[in-house]
């Protein structure tokens, strides 16, 4: 049941994040580029244009929405586009084709770019993921269609179904016309609350100036009001554990001096480890990581990577799986850590088993630390059939140019 409630304590805590960074400085360093990515997509897609890789190349800005470490549906579409353009170009038609059912159409499309993906791995003899799933899919039709349908980021939008509604659930390989299906009404509830505030028409003017695309079906400042909503108060409930963890430190460890993390960590070698970025090197290098066994990058159904996976409990830095398909989590720590990590990564560990593992699957955690202090490794005894910890190193190797 929506809790309309619930709906109004998740604008506020929205409101009050733009009234901190102003709507000028939320539209210029935050979500200003998802408005001129919809323009740009407006003004440059033709379904009918004879270079298809070029026309998609132009219409889909490179950022975030479409590229990341581990999560490349632009770059996949355009080598489907090279190699298989009259299946591409019929995927596409499909998908936009307004005389069906969009659930069918989701469910539909995302199949037919299964098909080619399957007959493109087997031709090159590659495994690669298509990464065109919910997620890419329904952001191409708030694309194409920004006044009439949603665009889904399903780790976002189920925290906040399920804010709205604690009874919220979406079954077990339901197709991804479904899984929108499921997500529609929250979000048009929420939209309806949305649409007689001056507060939130002022924040989409500001995102939409000088732009031909106007929202003014509230579509695109709706999933605004999610994403950035979702991400703060997951932030949010992380800080507050390490906050409360720290307290208790203070409180009870009088040899214990807080200072807070530093730049960098010397060991008894005088190796200095590189601390910052930590979490993209890893990611942009993850086959190369060893991290004393195999982990594969978890990935949603869409082929969104497991990267600041958010929870209700907090954000969890990298969510993979091991050989035997069990979950870990790896927390990333800078500098010197305490102990007060391990209730952080407790609380994802039963967050992931209660929502995300099946029954036969385990779920275990990874510290990552550039130097754990003694506290940190004597509590570590007390779970270290859940939490392992890991320090590390990184080497910079010169070599001659080829």
């Amino acid at each position: 049941m929506i809790n309309q409630e619930k709906i109004q304590e998740w604008v506020r805590e929205y409101l009050k994040h733009i009234q901190e960074i102003s709507i000028e400085g939320h539209v210029n360093k935050e979500e200003g580029y998802k408005f001129n990515s919809i323009d740009n997509f407006q003004k440059h897609f033709n379904l009918e244009d004879p270079d298809l890789v070029g026309m998609l190349d132009k219409a889909l800005l490179n950022n975030n929405l479409v590229v990341g470490a581990q999560y490349w549906p632009k770059k996949m579409l355009l080598l489907y586009a090279q190699d298989y353009p009259k299946e591409t170009r019929l995927a596409l038609q499909n998908l936009f084709d307004e005389t069906k059912e969009i659930y069918t159409r989701i469910t539909e499309t995302g199949k037919a770019f299964d098909n080619i993906n399957e007959i493109r791995n087997a031709k090159l003899k590659t495994s690669a993921n298509t990464y065109i799933g919910l997620r890419f899919l329904s952001l191409l039709l708030g694309f194409r269609f920004p006044d009439k349908y949603n665009a889904l980021k399903p780790a976002e939008w189920k925290f906040f179904t399920r804010f709205i509604d604690p009874k919220f659930l979406i079954p077990i390989h339901t197709s991804a016309g479904e899984q929108y299906r499921f997500y529609e009404p929250y979000i048009e509830a929420l939209r309806a609350y949305l649409k007689d505030r001056e507060d939130i028409k002022a924040i989409r003017e500001a995102l939409t100036r000088g732009l031909s695309f106007d929202d003014l079906e509230l579509r695109w400042i709706t999933q605004d009001v999610i994403y950035v909503t979702a991400h703060l108060l997951s932030s949010e409930r992380s800080n507050q554990e390490e906050e409360k963890e720290t307290k208790n430190i203070e409180e009870n460890d009088e040899d214990v001096s807080i200072t807070g993390e530093l730049d960098s960590v010397e060991d008894n070698t005088g190796f200095v480890p590189l601390e910052k970025h930590l979490e993209d090197y890893i990611m942009k290098n993850w086959d190369i990581v060893d991290f004393g066994e195999k982990l594969t990058l978890y990935r949603e159904d869409d082929g969104t990577p497991g990267q600041q996976y958010v929870t209700d409990v907090g954000i969890i830095d990298i969510l993979a799986k091991d050989t035997k398909g069990n979950f870990v989590i790896i927390e990333l720590k800078r500098a010197e850590t305490k102990y007060h990590v391990i209730g952080q990564i407790l609380n994802y560990i039963t967050w992931v088993e209660e929502n995300l593992a099946l029954k036969n699957e385990k779920v275990r955690g990874i510290i990552v630390v550039g130097k754990a202090d003694k506290t940190l490794k004597s509590a570590l005894k007390q779970v270290g059939d859940k939490v392992a910890l890991k320090e590390y190193r990184i080497k910079m190797t010169f070599i001659d140019p080829q």
